[in-house]
Order: structure tokens, then C-alpha cells, then sequence
């Protein structure tokens, strides 16, 4: 019974944390401007080490990054970083083949406006589909960006752990 509810309850928080993913493709940004906040949004993660449970990742050199919800080519190249772009079919290919790791997703961008534009990106586990394990680590940020004089600037008005 123990089992059920914990299964229940990692369902609930999976389905609440935006699994599905949502981006508004709004056009009243430039590529360059989404370049720069999925930049921005990386660098505060990765080289800053923001992203929730950041000390779990297995080899920080070497980051999984779903394309799901974001153009593969915005993606940028950050120093001592290999960001390992895979699509979700992918990564569960990965983690099938070689067991659970966390990997980071872009689960909501949505454009507000040509000035402001909120972001979501989880830091979650892969598992093989036969894996019985039930993770309560992991988790993720939103940044609120704001375009001013011509720069984005980002400030972290959420964040979870799973």
C-alpha cells in the first residue's frame, strides 16, 4: 500500500512539475534573443551551479540536455561543459542502456512579451523503463527575463526540489 501511494505521489509531482513541456513560440522575440536566454538560463544551472540537486549529477563535464522544447541550434557551447543534446526518445535510450542519471530540460518558455519572457528548466532523472526505483531528488528553476537596455537579465522567482 506503502508502494502505491509513493508511486501515486511521484506521479503528481511529475505531472504538476510541467512533464508535457510547453513553449510559446511567439515570434515577437529574435532567434538571437531566445539564443541568449537559453544561454543565460544554462550558464545560471551549469556554471553557477544553481540548478536544484546539482551535486547529484554524475559527471558535471558531461550534461544531458533535452531538445525537447527548444531549437537544438540555440543551444550554446559553455566552457568545461559537453552538453549532450538528445531528443526524449534518447535519453530514455540512454538510460535503458546504461542505467539512471539526471539529465536538464527546458519544460516551459513562454514569451510574455518582446521584453519579458519566463522560463522553466527541471533538472530530472532518466530511468530505465524496467526500473523500480521512485527518485525524490532532482528539480528544477524558473527565471523571470526582462529585456533592458537591450540586455536580458534574469531573476530566479521559483525553484523546486522533487
Amino acid at each position: 500500500m506503502k508502494r502505491k501511494k509513493l508511486e501515486l505521489f511521484c506521479l503528481l509531482v511529475f505531472v504538476s512539475s510541467g512533464c508535457g513541456g510547453s513553449v510559446n513560440n511567439d515570434s515577437s522575440i529574435t532567434r538571437e534573443d531566445r539564443a541568449e536566454i537559453i544561454r543565460l538560463s544554462l550558464e545560471r544551472a551549469l556554471v553557477d551551479q544553481e540548478i536544484p540537486d546539482y551535486a547529484l549529477i554524475q559527471d558535471p563535464a558531461n550534461i544531458v540536455l533535452s531538445t525537447a522544447n527548444i531549437d537544438a541550434d540555440l543551444v550554446p557551447v559553455l566552457p568545461g561543459i559537453n552538453l549532450i543534446l538528445l531528443t526524449r526518445e534518447e535519453v530514455q535510450d540512454k538510460a535503458d542502456r546504461e542505467g539512471d542519471f539526471l539529465y536538464l530540460e527546458f519544460t516551459d518558455i513562454t514569451v510574455e512579451s518582446d521584453t519579458r519572457v519566463m522560463v522553466s528548466l527541471d533538472n530530472t532523472w532518466a530511468a530505465p523503463k524496467d526500473s523500480e526505483k521512485a527518485y525524490l531528488s532532482g528539480g528544477g528553476f524558473a527565471i523571470e527575463f526582462a529585456k533592458t537596455a537591450g540586455s536580458w537579465i534574469g531573476v530566479m522567482v521559483q525553484e523546486w526540489i522533487s
